[in-house]
């Protein structure tokens, strides 16, 4: 009996099924990879901005804030706005002993082609003769 000797191996087909769900595998893991990476960027992006939002915030209460608006840029493409305003509740002066604001502290930057901002916002209780 004469029997033909067996190969092993893989064929043709097989090897380009093989193939064609590794590039698809690393297409979808690049993917995910990269959309990872963007939303990393713009955790940080989000955590500068508050922090310095926070730093004109405290910059901006310090001795006692008089209403108006100033502005500024920082390194890195972030600006910022204060804006001190009287604090009207309901509209309308109270007669209280002493005076209040609101300070706004805006940060905004450009993330591809929107404009994004941060604003903290507080309360500032301030002496009667510098109230507006």
């Amino acid at each position: 009996m004469n029997s033909a000797p067996s190969q092993s191996g893989f064929t043709l087909v097989e090897t380009l099924v093989a193939l064609a769900i590794l590039g698809l595998s690393m297409a979808v893991l690049l993917t995910v990879m990269s959309d990872n990476l963007d939303r990393t960027r713009r955790a940080r992006d989000e955590a500068v901005a508050a922090a310095l939002a926070q730093s004109v915030l405290a910059r901006a209460e310090a001795g006692t804030p008089q209403p108006g608006t100033t502005g500024g840029a920082f390194a890195g493409g972030y600006s910022w706005r204060v804006a001190v305003e009287p604090y009207l509740p309901g509209g309308e002066a109270m007669n209280w002993p002493v005076g209040a604001v609101t300070i706004a502290a805006t940060v905004s930057w450009h993330d591809g082609g929107a404009v994004r901002r941060r604003t903290l916002t507080t309360y500032r209780v301030i002496p009667k003769a510098t109230a507006p």
